[in-house]
């Protein structure tokens, strides 16, 4: 017994603390040059959005008149749109709406911006998903699939669209579009890895105990699974800020004077003719910029972390 005990103190006593565990995440991203790289896009964007009232003297909704199609200057360095509101302004402020700020009204709002509580409800939904049908199996797995497939079978494009014109435009339905649509997808990634994982020994031994089927998905299965899901999440943020985009341009994002990137490049595009690019270059840039830095991000962890194993 003595011995069985010495043993597992010994055990106990070579496990890592957490700081170094996380610093082994940390050494993880640091190795790829991809992933550092898309790290200090998306990090730049984080600053901007935080910091936002801090880098700019004007509001999001602040107009000047004087200012109309205004090209870069001093006083605006990214120009100003057809109502004379400063692009730079608006763009961090909309920055803030992606990535760190969810307006439920005038006066409330969450931490988390649109793009990731999407995301977070998606990983949600989809891993509880995943998880029964790749667990359970049977006919559970064949309805929860054959639902999911039906709702894969729509273009994405036109699946946001037939939810916001249900629901209509604002952040929370913004936020509920793109967590059904990604659903599916985070379902079938959950599914494929359940199927692989509950084949382990130590679900087996769980099992063995007596363990519910409860605390075997989530405390064995998905802790197992939380790499490939990270990865897949990340770049789902990617493809949430690519929707959010798409919507705004469409009109079907964020009611007006939001300083939605979307709807900028929308409003933007009928002056390029008239010679001012401005209001529709930058918010397509920043798009663009936000979600190739995380696809970079997600691209170099996925390397380094299969090297790792």
């Amino acid at each position: 017994m003595a011995t069985v005990e010495q043993t597992l103190l010994r055990a106990i006593a070579r496990r890592p603390s957490r700081w170094r565990r996380l610093w082994e995440g940390v050494s993880i991203i640091l190795r790829s040059r991809t992933a550092l790289v898309g790290l200090a896009i998306v990090g730049f964007w984080f600053l901007v959005a935080i910091f936002a009232p801090f880098l700019t003297p004007y509001g999001p909704f602040d107009q000047d008149y004087k200012w109309q199609n205004a090209p870069p200057s001093a006083a605006h360095p990214l120009g100003t749109d057809h109502l004379g509101r400063d692009i730079w302004t608006r763009l961090i402020y909309g920055a803030r709406l992606v990535l760190i700020m969810l307006p439920i009204n005038e006066s409330l709002w969450l931490p988390g911006g649109i793009a990731l509580w999407g995301v977070f409800l998606a990983l949600v939904a989809g891993s509880v998903l995943g998880l029964l049908g790749g667990y359970l199996g049977g006919w559970i797995d064949e309805v929860v699939m054959r639902l999911l497939d039906a709702m894969m079978a729509f273009p994405v494009i036109l699946l946001y669209m037939i939810i916001i014109a249900a629901i209509g435009p604002s952040a929370l339905n913004i936020v509920l579009a793109i967590a059904i649509v990604g659903t599916p997808g985070i379902a079938r990634l959950v599914r494929s890895l359940t199927l692989d994982i509950r084949t382990r020994d130590y679900i087996r031994a769980a099992e063995i105990r007596g363990e519910s089927v409860w605390y075997i998905m989530f405390h064995e299965i998905l802790p197992n699974a939380r790499g490939p899901l990270i990865v897949d999440a990340m770049l789902r943020v990617g493809y949430a800020i690519f929707a959010m985009g798409t919507l705004g341009f469409l009109g079907l994002g964020l009611p007006p004077p939001s300083p939605d990137w979307g709807s900028m490049v929308a409003k933007g595009r009928q002056y390029i003719m008239a010679g001012s690019p401005w209001a529709a270059l930058w918010p397509s840039v920043a798009i663009a910029s936000l979600v190739v830095g995380l696809n970079l991000f997600a691209d170099g962890l996925r390397e380094e972390l299969a090297r790792y194993r």
